[in-house]
Protein backbone atom coordinates (compact mmCIF):
# COMPACT_ATOMS: atom_id res chain seq x y z
CA UNK A 1 0.00 0.00 0.00
CA UNK A 2 1.22 3.47 -1.07
CA UNK A 3 0.07 7.37 -0.42
CA UNK A 4 1.33 10.32 -1.57
CA UNK A 5 5.13 12.11 -0.30
CA UNK A 6 4.30 13.83 3.13
CA UNK A 7 6.87 16.08 4.82
CA UNK A 8 6.53 16.31 8.49
CA UNK A 9 9.04 18.20 10.40
CA UNK A 10 10.42 16.36 13.19
CA UNK A 11 9.33 17.48 16.62
CA UNK A 12 12.26 19.36 18.85
CA UNK A 13 14.12 16.93 20.60
CA UNK A 14 13.93 14.42 17.39
CA UNK A 15 11.89 11.32 18.67
CA UNK A 16 12.64 7.63 17.17
CA UNK A 17 10.17 6.60 15.18
CA UNK A 18 8.64 2.97 16.91
CA UNK A 19 6.65 0.31 14.12
CA UNK A 20 4.31 -1.83 15.00
CA UNK A 21 2.90 -4.61 13.07
CA UNK A 22 -0.13 -6.98 13.17
CA UNK A 23 -1.51 -9.69 10.91
CA UNK A 24 -4.31 -12.15 11.69
CA UNK A 25 -7.91 -13.03 11.42
CA UNK A 26 -10.57 -9.97 12.53
CA UNK A 27 -13.61 -11.84 13.19
CA UNK A 28 -15.99 -9.25 13.10
CA UNK A 29 -18.67 -8.14 15.92
CA UNK A 30 -21.63 -9.53 13.52
CA UNK A 31 -22.13 -9.64 9.67
CA UNK A 32 -21.10 -5.97 8.51
CA UNK A 33 -21.91 -3.90 4.72
CA UNK A 34 -18.58 -2.33 3.26
CA UNK A 35 -20.76 1.12 4.42
CA UNK A 36 -20.41 -0.02 7.77
CA UNK A 37 -17.18 -1.32 8.03
CA UNK A 38 -15.76 2.06 6.68
CA UNK A 39 -17.58 3.60 9.34
CA UNK A 40 -15.82 1.39 12.01
CA UNK A 41 -12.83 1.28 10.38
CA UNK A 42 -12.68 5.38 10.77
CA UNK A 43 -13.78 5.59 13.80
CA UNK A 44 -11.28 2.72 15.35
CA UNK A 45 -8.32 5.16 13.70
CA UNK A 46 -9.71 8.29 14.90
CA UNK A 47 -9.70 7.20 18.37
CA UNK A 48 -6.69 5.28 18.45
CA UNK A 49 -4.97 8.73 16.85
CA UNK A 50 -6.24 10.58 19.44
CA UNK A 51 -5.22 7.95 21.87
CA UNK A 52 -1.83 7.85 20.76
CA UNK A 53 -1.43 11.70 21.26
CA UNK A 54 -2.67 11.25 24.61
CA UNK A 55 0.44 9.27 25.48
CA UNK A 56 3.25 11.55 24.10
CA UNK A 57 2.83 10.74 20.34
CA UNK A 58 4.39 13.54 18.77
CA UNK A 59 3.67 12.68 14.95
CA UNK A 60 2.34 9.87 12.52
CA UNK A 61 4.44 8.36 10.36
CA UNK A 62 1.42 6.17 9.55
CA UNK A 63 -0.90 3.82 10.09
CA UNK A 64 -2.42 1.82 7.29
CA UNK A 65 -3.54 -1.95 6.68
CA UNK A 66 -5.71 -3.78 4.58
CA UNK A 67 -8.54 -6.23 5.23
CA UNK A 68 -8.94 -9.19 2.91
CA UNK A 69 -12.13 -11.04 2.62
CA UNK A 70 -10.75 -13.54 -0.80
CA UNK A 71 -12.93 -13.19 -3.46
CA UNK A 72 -15.30 -11.27 -1.80
CA UNK A 73 -13.00 -8.15 -2.27
CA UNK A 74 -10.62 -5.90 -0.05
CA UNK A 75 -10.30 -2.34 1.68
CA UNK A 76 -7.48 -0.65 2.34
CA UNK A 77 -6.92 2.39 4.95
CA UNK A 78 -4.49 4.83 6.30
CA UNK A 79 -3.98 8.14 7.78
CA UNK A 80 -0.62 9.80 7.78
CA UNK A 81 -1.44 12.84 10.25
CA UNK A 82 -3.71 13.63 13.21
CA UNK A 83 -5.80 15.88 11.55
CA UNK A 84 -6.11 13.51 8.45
CA UNK A 85 -9.25 11.77 8.05
CA UNK A 86 -9.17 8.25 6.70
CA UNK A 87 -8.10 7.34 3.20
CA UNK A 88 -9.96 4.10 1.94
CA UNK A 89 -8.96 1.90 -1.29
CA UNK A 90 -10.79 -0.94 -2.78
CA UNK A 91 -14.53 -2.55 -2.64
CA UNK A 92 -16.15 -5.53 -0.72
CA UNK A 93 -19.17 -6.92 -2.43
CA UNK A 94 -20.61 -8.59 0.40
CA UNK A 95 -21.09 -8.84 3.83
CA UNK A 96 -18.67 -10.34 6.19
CA UNK A 97 -18.21 -11.85 9.18
CA UNK A 98 -14.26 -12.62 9.11
CA UNK A 99 -11.50 -11.01 7.10
CA UNK A 100 -7.70 -11.06 7.10
CA UNK A 101 -6.29 -7.83 8.90
CA UNK A 102 -2.40 -6.48 8.42
CA UNK A 103 -1.90 -3.42 10.50
CA UNK A 104 1.07 -1.27 10.03
CA UNK A 105 2.15 1.62 12.24
CA UNK A 106 4.91 3.82 12.33
CA UNK A 107 4.72 6.66 15.09
CA UNK A 108 6.97 8.73 17.04
CA UNK A 109 7.37 9.37 20.79
CA UNK A 110 5.48 6.57 22.10
CA UNK A 111 6.59 2.78 22.39
CA UNK A 112 5.25 -0.28 20.85
CA UNK A 113 3.96 -2.07 24.05
CA UNK A 114 1.48 0.91 24.62
CA UNK A 115 0.73 0.80 20.56
CA UNK A 116 -0.38 -2.59 20.93
CA UNK A 117 -2.36 -2.09 23.69
CA UNK A 118 -4.22 0.69 22.36
CA UNK A 119 -4.61 -1.15 18.78
CA UNK A 120 -5.52 -4.52 20.70
CA UNK A 121 -8.71 -2.30 23.20
CA UNK A 122 -9.65 -0.49 19.78
CA UNK A 123 -10.51 -2.72 17.41
CA UNK A 124 -12.52 -4.90 20.47
CA UNK A 125 -14.49 -1.91 20.48
CA UNK A 126 -14.46 -0.79 17.23
CA UNK A 127 -14.47 -4.42 14.73
CA UNK A 128 -14.06 -7.25 16.81
CA UNK A 129 -11.46 -9.73 17.88
CA UNK A 130 -8.24 -10.43 16.28
CA UNK A 131 -6.66 -13.95 16.20
CA UNK A 132 -2.83 -14.21 16.00
CA UNK A 133 -1.46 -17.60 14.76
CA UNK A 134 -0.75 -17.81 11.31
Amino acid sequence: MTHGHHTHDLPAGDPKPTAYALKGTLILAGSRAETDLRGCVDAFLAELSLSLRDRGCRLIGHIKGILESGDKGHLFFSVTSFEQKTRFKGILDEMAEKMDLTLNVIVYGVGSEEIEKLVSEGLRKHLGEVSQGR
